[in-house]
């Protein structure tokens, strides 16, 4: 088994885990089983279980890293949390711009059933994915360069339309998801 880079939050590991469904028959659905392991004389977590469809064995093996066991979330609030100030390792930021689009269709999908908790889950995480995209800029530079994009998805959707990844374009984002964020009591 191939030990993948660090992982920073649970969080990050279950949108990396929805992001590889079962290669023999495609499904999601994993009842997964996590918990620390050692991995030649390294520290890992696994996650591992049958797929729900096919009941394929399925595992995964996330490097720790030896700073800490991950950042907690900031501030009250139902908010997602990926990860510290580095960019991911796991995920590239098309592909974290992916996830913030299933949110935001989620969002949808639930405003209209009138679910104003489910809404703003789905919008936080779609700005904490956005928050991810944003790690990759260089301080420097207005967009995310093109070079940082290292999975066949992530470049589909770099491709498809780069201005996405743009310094303004993603505070755009930002700022338009916080404020279609329906109220929720606390």
């Amino acid at each position: 088994m191939i030990l993948l880079p660090a992982l920073r939050t649970r969080d990050e590991a279950d949108v990396y885990l929805d992001l590889h469904p079962c290669p023999r028959c495609g499904s999601m659905e994993t009842a997964w089983r996590d918990g620390p392991v050692t991995v030649r004389s390294r520290r890992a977590h696994r996650y591992a279980g049958p797929c729900a469809d096919c009941g394929d064995s399925r595992e995964f093996l996330f490097e720790v890293s030896g700073d800490d066991d991950g950042p907690a979330a900031p501030g009250p609030g139902p908010r997602t949390w990926f990860g510290g100030d580095r960019p991911s390792l796991l995920l590239d930021p098309g592909e974290w711009m992916l996830v913030a689009d299933w949110c935001v269709e989620a969002w949808s999908s639930s405003d209209a059933r009138g679910d104003d908790t489910g809404a703003a889950d789905s919008l936080w995480t779609a700005v904490a994915a956005i928050e991810e995209v944003r790690k990759f800029l260089p301080a420097d530079a207005d967009t995310v360069p093109e070079s940082v994009f290292w999975s066949v998805r992530g470049r589909t959707v770099y491709h498809r339309e780069p201005g996405r990844f743009r310094r303004r374009r993603l505070q755009v984002l930002v700022d338009l998801y916080l404020n279609r964020m329906p109220w929720v009591p606390s």
